[in-house]
């Protein structure tokens, strides 16, 4: 049996030291922190070109204990090239050689291994069995630094699996073993290092490095625990848990680790509206990336500076790192990194009404999500390709009237918005739910059939009033209120326009809250069917309150 000594970087997982955040999460959804990165948080390592093509080698003839380690080893490579069920079934031929053998920690990292593999299937609840059974082989062999990783890692698939107070006690606990095996003393960034302020770099002396036995690993569970805070909108214990992660990953040397607390707490940042301050995170972790190789590092920081430019109004400078991110993340295959930023150049280009190379950017985005077996990417593409195949109707429409725009963009956006409401519904994402629904909604209003229009919006405005999500909200609100008005119903229509205005966050759009105004100002008013039917048909029929 091998001790720890031999195999500690194996225990980091795929290939050693975590390099970047898989965001889609915000994938797709910024607005949603998820709970860290599967290669942050279960360790993968860094990534710095394309994958060999090479088959795997062959193991007969290898002595058992030879072979299981061989089997790993292999295994790890399946996975890497996206090959689950090669990778399955070499862990599985692994696992067995492993408890012949009585290799305890060859079965342990093995198991850690195969948790991964879990994770990426989509499997969280057989994740969380594989952590369960390395945890307690780990303790049994008196292992304590693996057993705070198999902590880590089972918090993060306890995160996925929906268990966010078994994965907050799971990381508790690994953060308190590091503690209690030498990593006592408190920590605050080095001055004059990127993280010693929150928002000025103040030059200043440098600290001597201080000696932390397990102090990158300690490290990735303090990260692991911002990541969930920030999910939890816990913002400010997810800062000192950023804070003392950064400053670990500086006593520790380990340049790959503060890169990705840089770029988690840029995301952070960001979603707070502290531009100047994610923006510094993510140039300074691109500059980690670039000096440690790592490319997969690389191509995340380049997608989230990206959006923070579409944010900025800099339009060309997010493409540029959009392009340069997917270049990156088709080098190192990595499925679903391409799929996000196609997704995002997809928005992009939406924006800037390009809606043909627009539509193929997200035709394209939707394969690669299926490919990687990503529902929550899934559904926001259809979401947002059903929204522009929506605006394509309606501009045709503004031209020539409902009744005479192609059918098949409505029919395409009616396809697109009822297969992302199911995976929405399957993911229990009531915000997403809420966003095709209020989307649906609107064709339904174009169209003239009110009552389908104000059911959608009420269903809308239910899940809505369930997630929190003010903004959206009181968007949803307004289209109530424009369609009690369109309708006829004057009290309904002015009450509606009034909780609007009310739920209106700093994030709501000026076109919703001009809408409501609207409403309230008596600007938009009712239409009978014969009205209703002429406006439908005749020329510039769609006007911006009707």
């Amino acid at each position: 049996m091998r001790r720890l000594p031999e195999v500690q970087s194996e225990l980091r997982g795929v290939d050693g030291d975590p390099p970047t955040q898989r965001s889609f999460d915000s994938v797709t959804d910024r607005c949603t922190p998820r709970s860290g990165s599967l290669a942050e948080v279960l360790g993968e390592g860094v990534v710095r070109g394309p994958r060999s093509s090479a088959a795997p080698p062959s193991l007969n003839s290898t002595p058992p204990e030879a072979r299981g380690h061989a089997l790993r080893e292999r295994g790890n490579l399946l996975l890497r090239r996206n090959d689950y069920a090669g990778a399955a079934r070499d862990y599985d031929e692994a696992l067995a050689l492993f408890r012949a053998t009585g290799d305890v920690l060859g079965q342990a990292q093995l198991l850690m291994d195969r948790g991964a593999l879990r994770l990426r299937e989509g499997v969280p609840v057989q994740a969380v069995r594989d952590y369960d059974e390395a945890l307690a082989l780990f303790q049994a062999a008196g292992e304590r630094a693996a057993e705070g990783d198999a902590l880590r890692a089972r918090g993060f698939a306890r995160a996925e699996e929906g268990d966010l107070g078994g994965a907050v006690c799971d990381y508790d606990l690994a953060i308190q073993l590091f503690l209690q095996l030498g990593d006592r003393e408190p920590l605050k960034p080095r001055a004059g290092s990127r993280g010693a302020a929150a928002d000025t770099d103040v030059p200043g002396p440098s600290e001597p490095p201080r000696a932390r036995p397990h102090g990158a690993a300690h490290g990735r569970a303090l990260k692991a625990r911002g990541d969930l805070r920030v999910r939890l909108r816990n913002l400010a214990g997810a800062a000192r848990d950023y804070s003392t992660a950064l400053a670990l990953f500086q006593d520790a040397g380990d340049r790959s680790g503060q890169a990705s607390v840089l770029k988690a707490r840029g995301d952070m940042r960001f979603g707070q509206d502290n531009v100047t301050g994610a923006a510094r995170d993510y140039d300074w972790a691109l500059t980690l990336y670039q000096a440690t190789e790592d490319h997969l590092g690389q191509a995340g920081a380049l997608k989230a500076r990206g959006d923070l430019r579409v944010r900025q109004g800099d339009l060309a400078g997010a493409e540029k790192d959009y392009d340069q991110g997917l270049e990156l993340f088709t080098a190192t295959r990595d499925v679903l990194g391409q799929a996000a930023v196609l997704k995002a150049r997809g928005d992009l280009r939406s924006v800037q009404e390009d809606l043909v190379d627009a539509v193929r950017d997200y035709d394209r985005a939707l394969a690669l999500f299926r490919t990687g077996f990503e529902r929550r990417g899934q559904a926001a593409t259809l979401k947002v390709r059903g929204d522009l195949r929506r605006k394509q109707f309606e501009l045709v429409a503004e031209l020539v009237g409902v009744a005479a725009a192609d059918a098949s963009d409505l029919e395409e956006a009616l396809s697109d918005y009822e297969q992302a409401l199911a995976l929405f519904e399957v993911l229990e994402d009531g915000a997403g739910q809420a966003g095709v629904l209020r989307a649906r909604g609107d064709l339904a209003r174009i169209q003239g059939d009110l009552a389908g229009a104000l059911s959608l919006y009420l269903g809308a405005k239910r899940l809505l009033e369930v997630s929190g999500n003010a903004a959206e909200l009181s968007a949803t609100l307004a289209e109530i209120a424009r369609t009690h008005a369109l309708a006829g119903r004057a009290v309904e229509a002015r009450a509606a326009a009034e909780q609007a205005l009310a739920r209106a966050d700093r994030a709501t759009s000026a076109e919703c809250r001009g809408l409501a105004e609207a409403v309230l100002a008596g600007r938009v008013v009712a239409r009978d069917e014969a009205s209703a039917k002429r406006d439908s048909r005749a020329p510039n029929g769609l006007k911006r309150f009707d």
